[in-house]
């Protein structure tokens, strides 16, 4: 895919890699848009070229994710010296550079590093864990607002227990 391809060679000039879990993700056909068909809230996915952290030199991020309204945008933080991440934002990076770049107002302060912190939210270790619990966590409300739990397979309910208060009620068996 020429498009990653593309990122991978503009990370290189940093020392920076895509994750595979990623890579792998991304180039396989039947894998790469199973996040947006399962989305319930219209999620899509939207790959931008590295964007420089505004909370740490040296470290990128790589949109992947947004849903519809840009209410939540997920991205890959990536860092010289270790293993990529996921987080997530109420903020487009890409458009706030291109604001910054053609001297508009934006409603951010990239360069107050605090305000970025706080804008930034870490989401899951991998593209891997956060791409399985995605999934699992949309096919769970799909499943369930449909009033049929009948339907949950059995790593479904696995999950469903492991996040369940302790006290509450397990979800129902079949």
């Amino acid at each position: 895919m020429a498009m990653l391809d593309g990122l991978a060679k503009a990370l290189e000039g940093g020392g920076l890699t895509l994750p595979q879990d990623f890579v792998t993700f991304q180039t396989d056909a039947e894998m790469r848009y199973s996040l947006d068909d399962v989305s319930v809230t219209g999620c899509w996915t939207d790959i931008s070229e590295p964007l420089p952290s505004p909370v740490e030199p040296g470290a990128f991020l790589v949109r992947f994710l947004r849903d519809q309204q840009d209410c939540v945008i997920w991205y890959l933080y990536l860092r010289p010296s270790s293993d990529a991440f996921v987080v997530h934002s109420r903020l487009d990076y890409e458009y706030e550079y291109e604001a910054r770049r053609d001297g508009e107002e934006t409603w951010t302060d990239l360069d107050d590093v605090e305000e970025q912190r706080a804008a930034i939210l870490w989401c899951a270790p991998s593209f891997e864990e956060f791409a399985h619990r995605f999934w699992i966590e949309n096919r769970l409300w799909r499943v369930l607002n449909d009033g049929d739990p009948s339907g949950l397979d059995p790593e479904s309910r696995d999950y469903l227990r492991h996040y369940a208060p302790s006290g509450s009620l397990a979800p129902p068996r079949t």
